[in-house]
C-alpha cells in the first residue's frame, strides 16, 4: 500500500468506512471538489495551518497554562523540518505498517488502484473528505503529503472515514527531531495533539521518536 501495483503501476491504498464500505460511494469521495495538490506549496500550507491552529490554542487555554500546548514553540511558524535518515525503504515499510494495521485498526479494508502520479496525491485523487471540518481542499494536505514523501519516505496506507495512516520509512529519531516534525503534525491535524496528548512536546516523545507509522484523526 502507497507502493505501485506491478500489475497496473498505479498507487495503492487500503479504504475501509466504520460504519460500511458502501458508504465511500454515496456522496462521500467527491474528486471535483478539489483542486491540484502541485499548485500549493507545502510550507505556505503548513504556515497558514499552524496560525489558525496556534489563534485557537490559545483561544482556549487558561491563563495558567498559556503556551504550554506548542511549547517549545511560540507563535511564530518554526519553519520545515530537516529531511529524515531513511531506516528502511518505503516500500517495506509501508507492507510491514500495513500488515500491523490489518486485522486490528483495519476490519474489512478494500485495495483501491488510483490513477494518479504520486502515491500523496491519492487523497485528492479519489476525493477523500475526512478533514472537512478543518481543510475542505484535501489537495492543500496532500502538498504537505508530498514533502513528507520527499523528506521521510511517506507513503498513503490506509484511509477511512475521518483517518488517514502513514507508513514512514524515514521516522525522526531523536527528541530534537521529533519536536520538529511535531510540529508540521499540528498544523496539519491539530486534533492529533488537542485530543490525545497534552502538549507538542509529550506527542513528540510519544508518538514520534522511532516511530514508522502515523496516524491523523479529524474530529
Amino acid at each position: 500500500m502507497g507502493s505501485r501495483s506491478e500489475a497496473t503501476d498505479r498507487p495503492t491504498v487500503l479504504l475501509q468506512d466504520e460504519s460500511g464500505i458502501e458508504e465511500w460511494w454515496d456522496g462521500e469521495l467527491d474528486p471535483g471538489m478539489m483542486s491540484d495538490p502541485g499548485g500549493h506549496h507545502a510550507e505556505g500550507v503548513l504556515k497558514d495551518f499552524w496560525e489558525s491552529a496556534g489563534w485557537e490554542t490559545e483561544e482556549n487555554e487558561d491563563d495558567e497554562d498559556a503556551g504550554e500546548t506548542i511549547a517549545p514553540f511560540t507563535g511564530s511558524w518554526p519553519e520545515l523540518a530537516p529531511p529524515g535518515r531513511t531506516a528502511a525503504g518505503p516500500d517495506t515499510t509501508a507492507a510491514d505498517v500495513v500488515k500491523a494495521l490489518v486485522g486490528h485498526s483495519l476490519k474489512s479494508p478494500r485495495l483501491a488502484l488510483v490513477p494518479v502520479g504520486r502515491a500523496a496525491d491519492l487523497p485528492a485523487a479519489i476525493g477523500w473528505s475526512g478533514p472537512v471540518n478543518y481543510e475542505n481542499d484535501v489537495a492543500r494536505l496532500c502538498a504537505v503529503l508530498r514533502s513528507w514523501e520527499d523528506r521521510f519516505g511517506v507513503r498513503v496506507v490506509a484511509l477511512s472515514y475521518a483517518r488517514l495512516d502513514l507508513s514512514v520509512a524515514a521516522p525522526p529519531q531523536t527528541l530534537d527531531e521529533a519536536l520538529a516534525v511535531a510540529a508540521e503534525h499540528f498544523a496539519f491535524c491539530p486534533d492529533n495533539i488537542w485530543q490525545g496528548y497534552e502538549s507538542i512536546r509529550v506527542y513528540a516523545e510519544d508518538a514520534l521518536v522511532g516511530n514508522p507509522h502515523w496516524t491523523f484523526w479529524w474530529d
